[in-house]
């Protein structure tokens, strides 16, 4: 055999050795590669049976499926451990449940979106089969992975949470509170609405029929702005959206803003049963929460103590105020 022929032949020995090293490493390292770019990140699914939660990015914005405005402090810690999670160690517990179906019934799914384009898959899990401990399953793959981050203060498996209380900022706008350039509140008793004007270096109070008034109270109407900025909210149950009807209406309210948009808001008192004032004695209504009527009749639940103002009548803001 030629010295030509010998060398060909070892560099196509060779070239499959390479091949193989290559695709044993490359198959390791696709079941073990979870993290990914968060400058690439354009939106996040998570999927636990029938519950699915979106988040996704606009204009600066996280949403949370693609309406509800999303916390941008949990979401960027979120994304901190998308981009910061890895495997540990192959999870050899044993169990006699097929692996892709255990994930699919007992884990969360992760969908990590370019674009419109899918960009990274996986499942993860805390569950008995592996005692609790984070276990992460990649699309494809048939060996399960004890996973960490560093960026995780509590189980990893918790910031998956498709609960979308956990994602929900305490914002009813997106703009900053200095964006305001009106507030409209009106009540089922006309004469406690008014308006309030936020142009320039003036402030002006309006009553119902629209004439100003003097000797306002700055320090409460401080108290209504900045209160604006920060509630407490969470996602209604459909018993308390079905308290959305007119004998339970509270007020509503209009906010325009400095670039043009307005926001338009309903609130009702959650009526029904089982509720008690703190004498034990029975009410018709829920004390503590309140139902928030959006726009295209989206819901979400406020407390008395944090809508304290918006819901305080014009008189409120008036020194001495005389109808």
């Amino acid at each position: 055999m030629s010295s030509k022929k010998i060398l060909f032949l070892s560099l196509i020995i060779a070239f499959g050795i390479g091949l193989f090293y290559f695709s044993s490493w490359y198959s390791e390292y696709r079941q073990t590669d979870f993290s990914y770019d968060s400058s690439h990140i354009s939106a996040i699914e998570l999927v636990m049976k029938s519950d699915t939660l979106r988040l996704t990015k606009s204009n600066g914005n996280w949403f949370i499926n693609d309406f509800f405005i999303a916390d941008s402090a949990v979401v960027s810690n979120f994304i901190d451990i998308l981009q910061s999670i890895s495997a540990v160690a192959p999870a050899t517990l044993k169990t006699d449940d097929n692996l892709t179906q255990l994930f699919q019934e007992k884990g969360i799914g992760v969908f990590i979106y370019k674009g419109k384009h899918l960009g990274k898959e996986y499942r993860i899990a805390s569950i008995a089969e592996f005692n609790y401990k984070p276990v992460a399953l990649n699309s494809g793959s048939v060996v399960p992975y004890y996973v960490e981050s560093p960026n995780a203060v509590d189980n990893l498996v918790e910031y998956f949470s498709v609960n979308p209380d956990k994602w929900l900022s305490g914002k009813l706008f997106t703009e900053p509170v200095e964006a305001i350039e009106e507030i409209k509140v009106v009540f089922p008793d006309n004469e406690k609405g008014y308006t309030l004007e936020l142009g320039g270096n003036q402030i002006a109070l309006s009553n119902s029929a629209g004439i100003r008034l003097p000797n306002i109270n700055l320090a409460n109407i401080s108290n209504l702005y900045y209160s604006l900025d920060n509630f407490k909210l969470h996602y209604p149950t459909k018993a308390e959206i079905n308290s959305a009807i007119p004998e339970n209406l509270i007020s509503s309210m209009q906010l325009k803003m400095l670039n043009g948009k307005t926001y338009d808001y309903t609130i009702y008192r959650i009526t029904g049963k089982g509720y008690t004032n703190i004498l034990g004695q029975e009410l018709g209504y829920n004390p503590n929460r309140l139902l928030v009527k959006l726009s295209e009749n989206r819901f979400l639940v406020g407390s008395y103590l944090h809508f304290h103002y918006v819901l305080c009548p014009i008189d409120v803001f008036v020194n001495n105020y005389e109808k």
